[in-house]
């Protein structure tokens, strides 16, 4: 999904820095492998329209990193040709990016999940910290299969058109994180989440589209090395409150802050209603429903969580879902508009509704939320 462009690209700014290496002081020794409070690596497949707001990022981090309890890397693909690992150093000069080349590397197939695993244990071996946190930042199109015959477009990381699988890209990741933050658009469905639940025991997500703008990292780097449950909420509530400043349609966001150790409970309460409620053959209906996908070619239709529940259940019904469903979400927030459409409801999460001819349902079929939440009692006998 093409996260939003809104911001101004600096096109000559960008090239000077590719043509020097990103103007990284190279390390000519190992990095030391004493133990660290906290790595934080940011993973950026920015081999595409969004290199420039990748590189804005970039030195939104550098200008952040004051005095940081620990370690922020970043993996920086831009080109084809090669890529970089940076470890982030303080600077505010907007001109040029001063972090260290920790490494580089050579060209690799486009949006590669096996080369993605190799980065994550090479930063975390090298790095070795007492907990690890990881930005996944770069296009993203919620949990959309790889092929259907509507859709020819993947879920994470364009890169010259390929994108990752969600669940490649769920294979791809270590299970040793304490948070993940989503920087892309539309990972804040509760499939998606529950995907990731055994990677991390925190997850930050957009349910909408993202702005191009990304986080206001030189806000949120210090907070992502903070202890994880008032920092991170800090982080989200951050995001939120720079873009709900604007007075144009770049007040645009929604964000929310998931404790993955409640998304079990929330699909056992979900599978204990539908089972309770539907048989097989039920329909749901998708009429009235807030739809939280801005843009119009999507290709997979996003629904409010809460609302979903509230037109396809007897409200008598909800309360023990509701009430789990509050216990998983820690912080929830979202713009009264997103490029200018109304926001009337907001329960933090997004799902889909499948139907029985939907072309994407063999592929729903595969993904942990479809398997753990009782909505096999509607499509299989």
């Amino acid at each position: 999904m093409n996260r939003v462009s809104i911001s101004a690209l600096r096109l000559i700014f960008f090239l000077m820095i590719t043509v020097a290496g990103f103007s990284c002081k190279k390390e000519n020794n190992k990095p030391a492998k004493e133990k660290v409070k906290k790595m934080v690596l940011v993973y950026m497949e920015a081999n595409n329209d969004l290199r420039y707001d990748a590189i804005n990022s970039i030195n939104s981090m550098e200008k952040g990193a004051a005095n940081l309890d620990g370690v922020l890397l970043v993996y920086i693909k831009t080109s084809s040709v090669r890529s970089y690992l940076l470890k982030i150093r303080y600077d505010l000069d907007e001109s040029r990016i001063v972090s260290d080349t920790v490494k580089t590397f050579q060209a690799s197939r486009p949006s590669d999940a096996e080369f993605m695993k190799d980065v994550i244990s090479y930063a975390q071996t090298e790095y070795p910290a007492n907990s690890y946190g990881l930005v996944l930042w770069s296009h993203a199109t919620s949990w959309a299969p790889p092929s259907s015959a509507a859709i020819t477009t993947k879920s994470f990381g364009r890169d010259t058109g390929q994108e990752m699988d969600i669940i490649d890209l769920k294979n791809a990741l270590s299970n040793n994180f304490e948070f993940i933050l989503f920087d892309a658009c539309s990972m804040g469905g509760i499939e998606v989440l529950y995907e990731f639940k055994d990677k991390a025991k925190y997850i930050i997500a957009s349910p909408a589209e993202t702005l191009s703008e990304s986080f206001p990292y030189q806000q949120i780097t210090p907070l992502l090395f903070q202890d994880a449950s008032a920092g991170l909420k800090a982080v989200a509530e951050a995001y939120y409150e720079h873009y709900n400043a604007y007075n144009d349609d770049r007040q645009s966001a929604t964000v929310t802050l998931v404790n993955t150790a409640e998304l079990v409970p929330l699909a056992n309460q979900m599978k204990s209603l539908l089972a309770k409620t539907k048989t097989y053959g039920s329909e749901f209906t998708r009429d009235g429903i807030q739809r939280l996908d801005f843009t119009s070619n999507f290709p997979v239709a996003s629904f409010d969580f809460g609302d979903f529940l509230v037109h396809n259940f007897d409200s008598s019904s909800l309360s023990d879902v509701l009430l789990q469903l509050n216990k998983t979400i820690l912080y929830k927030q979202a713009t009264a508009k997103f490029l200018g459409i109304p926001i009337r409801t907001f329960s933090g999460l997004t799902c889909y509704i499948p139907y029985q001819t939907d072309v994407n349902l063999s592929y729903y079929k595969k993904l942990d939320w479809y398997k753990s939440s009782g909505l096999s009692l509607l499509f299989e006998k």
